[in-house]
């Protein structure tokens, strides 16, 4: 057998290349995600949408090469703490990342959409009505190696504002 049927046409070496890069760059945005951290920011609560500002810490564990579960708690007034998780799931075929999230006082959520780098942009959808709907956009982007920032926007009312309901800025421990 001639060596030179053996090889791969020259147009599939930079599609696998592209291929396990892209692979590799994933796993690796979420090993950047993997870790402790505190911070702060505001959350939106309540049925009148108050703004509080929260101090948080989080404890962020990679599961295996497609995953990440995050643990933690937030306080605002130094009285009030509330238990946050989540759990995501990247499909390395599809690239579509699906997960839950717990936390909000209308119970468990369901978390789905994409990662773009090292960045996250996700659909809540909510087991009831919350704020006058049942979904909300969360965006979580790397701001560098040890901090990330994760913002919530949901439509306030049936007909009102669009505002960030969450808006944190968490740095490596």
């Amino acid at each position: 057998m001639d060596y030179r049927s053996r090889r791969l046409p020259c147009a599939v070496i930079p599609l696998l290349s592209l291929l396990a890069g892209n692979a590799g760059a994933a796993s690796a945005a979420l090993e950047r995600y993997a870790g402790t951290f505190s911070g702060s920011g505001t959350i939106v609560e309540g049925p009148n949408a108050s703004s509080h500002h929260v101090r948080c810490n989080f404890t962020i564990l990679q599961q295996g090469a497609t995953g990440l579960s995050l643990q933690g708690t937030c306080r605002a007034y130094l009285i009030i703490a509330r238990s946050i998780s989540a759990d995501l799931a990247r499909d390395p075929q599809s690239g579509q990342v699906t997960g839950t999230y717990t936390g909000s006082r209308v119970g468990p959520a369901r978390l789905t959409g994409r990662q773009a780098g090292t960045d996250f942009d996700l659909m809540i959808e909510w087991p009831k009505p919350l704020y006058g709907d049942r979904t909300a956009q969360m965006k979580v982007a790397s701001l560098d190696q040890d901090r990330f920032r994760i913002v919530v926007t949901d439509r306030i009312g049936v007909n009102g504002p669009v505002r960030a309901t969450t808006d944190l800025t968490l740095l490596r421990r």
